[in-house]
């Protein structure tokens, strides 16, 4: 999430025994989809998926999970919330304030939002994250499992909607639980981040290195010919010892390693981490605000996390 900091760049389903026939058709199916279009030209390829997407996304990611989906069918989430009812879950702990009453006034990255609870709501099976105007600024939200759940290694992943509104910055991120160093001596990874002034890219990104201003980060980026916000997307992560893997719908769109970082320190095997979901109002990576665009509103499906052995392997 924070990104005042030099570049460093050079839906796993939730599967019953009942969907893992399914998906073992969806396999065949994809098998076939590439078989079809193997002779396409690379542009006239990219061509044809995209005029076809909406009908392929699903035949596409069900050729990803081929691999792991016995695998996944037996695991069972570590952390999981569905967001059912109209009240919180308590192993979320709401955040409130401008970052000033920590030294950190726009949260490090000029940030133009309060945090507040009452743009918090948990209705119609959702959590609602809202940004809204208030005086000479904006009100939104922002929640942890900071004390109440971490883990190391695994697979992170939420079903999100992102606002249709320029000048929103929505994260899915994780932070070190305990920590005892300074950000980011001991990292920061982003499983999500999406700046609303360019609405067809999404970022993964993991920040380590030195104490600010000569900290660092790597990142990896997805870009779409349509808008992000236009539906709910499945963003994940895979973390593994010595590995970190982006997925959106289950596409794998980068990972990083410590070969990728080097000389700089991995510390991504040191500690649990802990999920943050937020949405923040302008600063480095959401931009302009455009006050018509407003009120606008995140929202999150559900959340999901497995323990490291439920991971894909080779």
């Amino acid at each position: 999430m924070n990104s005042t900091m030099p570049n460093f760049k050079p839906a796993m389903l939730r599967l019953t025994s009942r969907s893992v026939g399914l998906i073992a058709l969806m396999c065949w199916l994809a098998k076939f989809v590439r078989a079809l279009t193997a002779d396409f030209s690379s542009v006239r390829r990219s061509a044809w998926i995209g005029h076809s997407r909406r009908k392929l996304v699903a035949l596409m990611s069900g050729s990803l999970l081929c691999h792991s989906h016995a695998l996944m069918a037996e695991c069972k989430p570590t952390f999981e919330d569905d967001f059912e009812g109209n009240t919180l879950a308590p192993h979320w702990q709401i955040v409130e304030g401008d970052g000033c009453g920590i030294g950190l006034c726009g949260w490090g990255n000029k940030e133009l939002q309060t945090y507040h609870r009452r743009s918090i709501t948990v209705a119609d099976g959702s959590l609602q994250i809202t940004a809204s105007p208030k005086d000479a600024g904006y009100f939104s939200g922002k929640l942890t499992t900071e004390d109440q759940f971490a883990q190391r290694f695994g697979r992170f992943e939420a079903r999100i909607k992102l606002p249709a509104a320029r000048g929103m910055w929505p994260a899915f991120w994780l932070m070190p639980q305990d920590p005892a160093e300074s950000w980011p001596i001991e990292g920061e990874i982003d499983i999500m981040e999406w700046g609303g002034n360019k609405p067809n890219t999404v970022i993964g990104a993991a920040h380590f290195g030195k104490h600010w201003p000569e900290n660092v980060h790597y990142s990896e980026t997805l870009l779409m010919p349509t808008a992000w916000h236009e539906e709910f997307h499945v963003f994940a992560l895979n973390w593994e010892l010595g590995k970190i893997s982006w997925e959106v719908d289950g596409r794998a769109h980068g990972s990083v390693t410590p070969r990728t970082i080097s000389p700089w320190r991995w510390v991504f095997n040191d500690k649990p981490f802990y999920i943050i979901l937020n949405m923040a109002v302008g600063g480095n990576i959401g931009g302009e605000v455009f006050a018509e665009d407003l009120p606008a509103t995140m929202l999150i499906d559900w959340v999901r996390v497995y323990d490291y052995s439920c991971l894909p392997r080779p």
